[in-house]
């Protein structure tokens, strides 16, 4: 009775084991951080919003401009940025691929709006 139920419960286990979201393994993140500035005066921009892949992952600057997001998705990335008082980024997708383990760090400039 006892080999029959483990036999069960270790069935029951592989099979739930593909269910679920595909998260990726714990080993496959990066983080990325960096600083915020205002392209025309070379100062930091505190309260920019950072959003990283479509705003599933995002970050506010402290008041040196500075953030961080972890842990993000290796691979193929993108982020846009806001603040008030400056032009958004846009959607930027042209940034290399992250690495697993990876600890990346960019500056954004943002011009200030009209």
């Amino acid at each position: 009775m006892k080999s029959a139920l483990a036999a069960l419960l270790i069935l029951t286990s592989a099979l739930l084991s593909g269910c679920g979201p595909a998260i990726p393994p714990a080993g496959n993140y990066a983080t990325v951080s960096g600083q915020v500035i205002n392209a025309s005066k070379g100062t930091a921009i505190a309260g920019a919003s950072v959003s990283i892949n479509g705003g599933v992952l995002s970050a506010t600057t402290n008041a040196t401009g500075n953030f961080q997001v972890s842990p993000v998705p290796s691979g193929d990335w993108d982020y846009t940025v806001t603040a008030q008082g400056f032009n958004s980024t846009g959607l930027v997708t042209s940034v290399a691929p992250l690495s697993p383990g990876e600890m990346r760090t960019i500056t954004i400039s943002l011009t200030p709006s009209s």
